[in-house]
């Protein structure tokens, strides 16, 4: 039996994670799967709902509460991290609001299985928001991709196996960006093309603040990178402008931009180890 660990943020959305456990279990009703659920309860505001009667295709269902919210993203890599590394195990990382289509876990999962020494993104071919969101994520995909050379078109649903923690969980770039933490520390990347769903229940939490505020901790991730790409500009305007009026602000800018991307990095990476859970639990 191939045991697979499936990890889901969640934030107030007990309405949606309650429907999308019961499509998962219909989905695992057939195959050799054994089913192991970590949800990662991100300090909700909302009272805990959760129905776990019935759900006999999955074997447990852990959940740990969060003593402060943190975040999709720290609580991935906290969730991440309670699961032990197996050489029979995947692990699959998703969102909680039925966005990531449930029907297509057992092609992710069995494509990560198939090439165990990948890590399996899936490249959202169609997306779901309205006109002017999509409009502002290309946006951040261009940007990001100037100051980074990485074309980010990517979310949290995934697969690997998972002797592979080891090396993904070698340092906070997980926690910062789970997409970009990936990418930056683990080098063979695989990419499955499924459609973006709607929501189950409820309104998108994706704002222009959260694609501010994303795009800035994803730059924050490659750092490096950013810091090489804004020397070679500077240096460039140095070369063909020489020391002109305007040299003093693009050294402003130039240093501003990095250490700002800099401390963003350092002081994301901080205080997120497990210590944060207040309490976990085993509901099956």
């Amino acid at each position: 039996m191939k045991k697979i660990f499936i990890v889901l943020p969640l934030f107030n959305d007990w309405r949606s994670i309650n429907l999308l456990l019961k499509k998962i279990n219909q989905h695992f009703s057939t195959g050799s799967f054994t089913l192991n659920i970590i949800i990662v309860n991100d300090c909700s505001t909302k009272k805990e709902k959760l129905i776990t009667k019935h759900l006999l295709n999955i074997k447990k269902i852990k959940i740990l509460n969060l003593k402060k919210n943190l975040g999709s993203q720290k609580a991935i890599y906290i969730g991440l991290k309670q699961i032990k590394a197996e050489s029979n195990s995947t692990v699959v990382v998703m969102d909680s609001d039925g966005e990531d289509d449930y029907s297509k876990l057992k092609k992710l999962i069995n494509q990560s299985i198939k090439e165990n020494d990948s890590f399996i993104f899936v490249k959202r071919s169609k997306r779901k928001e309205t006109i002017s969101l999509r409009f502002l994520n290309q946006i951040r995909l261009f940007l990001t991709y100037i100051l980074t050379g990485k074309f980010l078109n990517i979310g949290n649903f995934s697969a690997f196996k998972s002797t592979h923690l080891k090396k993904l969980l070698s340092n906070k770039n997980l926690s910062i960006a789970f997409s970009s933490g990936v990418i930056k520390n683990f080098k063979n990347i695989c990419y499955l093309k499924i459609d973006k769903k709607k929501r189950f229940f409820g309104k998108s939490k994706v704002n222009l603040f959260f694609l501010i505020k994303h795009s800035i901790n994803i730059i924050s991730v490659f750092y490096l990178e950013l810091i090489l790409r804004t020397s070679v500009f500077f240096f460039l305007y140095l070369f063909f402008y020489g020391y002109k009026d305007f040299s003093f602000i693009i050294l402003a800018i130039y240093l501003f931009f990095n250490t700002f991307f800099l401390l963003n990095y350092y002081l994301s990476s901080y205080n997120n180890s497990s210590t944060n859970i207040l309490k976990s639990r085993q509901l099956k």
